[in-house]
């Protein structure tokens, strides 16, 4: 066999691969361009679904933390109202009690004055 035999074999073999290439390349030309968009919206759905999971759980523990802080303020505030209330009982009882007299004996505490 000669070297221009060979060559044209070879040329037919690749250009008939190359041919049929070309043609399956136009052919799933548009499926192949669907393929790829659908696989690149997946993905970017994936992404956006793990950061609406993660912003979803971020939020439900800023609530819960929330919801105790104002459960804290709120126990503080009623506290706080209590032991006012009870405060102006003692200063109302004291205030009734209490003697401006000098050595009066009904004073409390006894302090001689």
């Amino acid at each position: 066999m000669s070297w221009e035999i060979i060559v044209t074999i070879l040329g037919t073999i690749l250009g008939s691969q190359t041919v049929t290439e070309i043609v399956r390349w136009f052919r799933h030309k548009k499926t192949d361009n669907r393929i790829a968009e659908a696989q690149a919206d997946a993905s970017e759905f994936t992404v956006l679904r793990d950061t609406v999971l993660f912003l979803e759980t971020q939020l439900k523990e800023k609530e819960e933390r929330f919801a105790q802080q104002t459960d804290l303020v709120r126990k503080l505030n009623s506290e706080n109202l209590k032991l006012t209330s009870e405060n102006v009982m003692l200063k109302t009882e004291r205030g009734l009690k209490l003697c401006e007299r000098r050595n009066c004996g009904q004073r409390e505490p006894q302090s001689g004055y």
